[in-house]
């Protein structure tokens, strides 16, 4: 059977050509090219971007097949080794958590009955489990099997999740439905992380059977189960019977399929080929929001893009921190220079329409932990970049190597950073790389600096502790400090929200400071599916959750 074998028939089709991207070669020409426009859209984009909706509600039929359109290749799907959002929203079909995150951000329980009870001391936290689950391999969900998993989150060699359970010493089984954590320190983020891949639970008998080589055939609790999946083509689920509300879950199947470019991507969702596409370039916003036979989703964000700079991972993730080379990670007025280069305003109408907005810290503004100290952006000041620039006594142009992952939006904006550093004395020679190659060779330590993201989490220390602890699983800058080690972890032990507030307003400016991560702009989360799907559902946390997805009975659908 074809992997299309179960779509469901008569669907339109050739509803429109996709529209034509040109990205510019500098900065100058791509702000002629948008001074010389002389159409304007039929739709105000910025008008587009302020109408939120997270879902299309209405009665859908039981079956079908859905497609869709990945902005990228996933990495390895295995929850304790994966570190990309393409790869949680396959996640997000078939691995569910402990605790999930809603609308609102604020977090629920979804294999645990309740939310974690914590001791008085803050060091032993008990979670009470769901009764009855069972693993897509059928095997029953208990606290043994959380137990295995936490602890090959913890203690795998090259685990993802290990610097988000750090505080965790010890994981006891209590009996069949009870989990109870030890700590090291009292730790605020426990449940937040525990929303994420670290409270994924793995099926222990696919665990046995496959070691370090979970990821080639995972198995969790989710409402669909791992079928196949094909490299650079597609990954297959199927609705699991053993899912304990199957009844609940409309579709029999979903595919996903990587396609990097935005323009294609569109194409295909036009053409039926795609069912639903889970990132819509700013370009298309406008577009998309007004088009007959699609609908448009949007929601705010806490995710951000910046860039990292190798400091100090000559030898990749995990080895003692040993000084990289290059420009930039010899001398830290080179790196406040970079900085004041970049004008983030600009970037965010050049290269994004203006549909994003500039972020200049690791802590987004819909907080409740943000404050003026931590949302503050450093000045774009290219007179004092060219001081700090003539101060080093470096010959310029400075060389800079910058690794971008090479699909048409990311070459764009390599290329607006490539212009502006160049007016203070850089030269910046881009590096196009595919996406999870590019992750590879950050792990390994093997660039200059690096055009990266984070898809954010609700608590602050999800979005800094593993980018700057010494040792941190995501740090590729290589970024080490007692001091600000010491801070990372204060702020998380800190139970006090007012308190904790104001430690991440002291810490956030400090680590701004050293310029190991530049940020530049945070992304809105836009998404669209045939108008023929309901049930799709994007929450600001960026995962798009196709549990209760389906085909519209009778072809109705509503907006909410």
């Amino acid at each position: 059977m074809s992997p299309r074998a179960t779509r469901r028939p008569g669907r339109r089709r050739n509803r429109g050509r996709p529209r034509a991207g040109a990205p510019a070669a500098a900065l100058a020409v791509v702000l002629a090219v948008a001074a010389a426009t002389g159409c304007a859209p039929l739709v105000d984009p910025q008008r587009a971007a302020d109408e939120e909706r997270s879902v299309v509600s209405a009665p859908v039929e039981r079956g079908g097949e859905l497609v869709i359109g990945l902005e990228s290749e996933p990495d390895v799907l295995d929850p304790t080794l994966a570190s990309t959002l393409v790869g949680r929203q396959v996640f997000a079909g078939m691995c569910e958590k402990l605790y999930d995150t809603d609308a609102d951000l604020e977090v629920v329980p979804q294999l645990a009955a309740e939310l974690p009870e914590i001791s008085a001391d803050g060091l032993t936290v008990t979670i009470p489990l769901r009764e009855g689950l069972r693993f897509n391999d059928g095997t029953e969900f208990d606290a043994a099997a959380v137990k295995t998993s936490l602890d090959r989150h913890r203690e795998l060699p090259g685990s993802v999740r290990s610097t988000e359970l750090e505080p965790v010493e010890r994981v006891a089984a209590v009996d069949a439905r009870t989990v109870r954590l030890e700590l090291s320190r009292p730790y605020a983020p426990l449940a937040a992380v525990l929303a994420d891949r670290a409270g994924m639970i793995l099926s222990p008998a696919r665990l046995d059977e496959l070691g370090d080589d979970f990821g080639r055939d995972p198995v969790c609790v989710g409402p669909f189960r791992f079928v196949e999946r094909v490299a650079q083509d597609r990954i297959v689920l199927e609705r699991s019977d053993d899912y304990y509300a199957a009844d609940e879950v409309p579709l029999d199947r979903l595919v996903y399929r990587a396609i990097p470019d935005d323009t294609i991507r569109l194409a295909n969702l036009r053409s039926g080929q795609l069912d639903v596409m889970t990132e819509v370039g700013p370009d298309d916003v406008a577009t998309v929001s007004n088009e007959d036979g699609l609908v448009l989703l949007n929601q705010p964000s806490v995710q951000y893009m910046g860039i990292s700079v190798n400091i100090a991972n000559a030898d990749g993730v995990g080895e003692p921190a040993r000084p990289a080379e290059g420009a930039l990670a010899e001398d830290a007025r080179l790196r406040e220079a970079f900085a004041l280069s970049l004008d983030r305003a600009t970037v965010n109408e050049v290269v994004f329409s203006g549909l994003y907005q500039p972020a200049c810290g690791p802590i987004p503004p819909s907080s409740a932990f943000a404050t003026d100290s931590t949302q503050e952006c450093p000045p774009f000041d290219p007179d004092r970049a060219r001081e700090l620039v003539a101060q080093t006594g470096a010959a310029t142009p400075v060389p800079v190597e910058l690794m971008v992952p090479n699909d048409p939006i990311n070459l764009r904006l390599g290329q607006v950073v490539q212009a502006m550093a160049a007016e203070t004395g850089f030269s910046v020679r881009l590096r196009p790389t595919e996406f999870a190659s590019s992750i590879d060779a950050a792990r390994a330590g093997d660039f200059e600096a690096y055009v990266s993201g984070w898809s954010g989490r609700p608590d602050p220390d999800g979005n800094i502790a593993q980018f700057y602890l010494t040792g941190g699983a995501q740090n590729y800058s290589g970024h080490s400090t007692e001091e600000t080690d010491a801070l990372i972890r204060a702020a998380a032990a800190e139970t006090d929200p007012e308190r904790r507030t104001e430690r991440y307003a002291d810490l956030v400016p400090r680590l701004r400071d050293f310029n190991s991560v530049i940020y530049l702009y945070r992304n809105r989360i836009y998404a669209a599916h045939d108008a023929d799907v309901a049930g799709v559902t994007v929450y600001p946390d960026g995962i798009v959750r196709i549990r209760t997805a389906g085909y519209v009975a009778g072809g109705a659908s509503r907006g909410e």
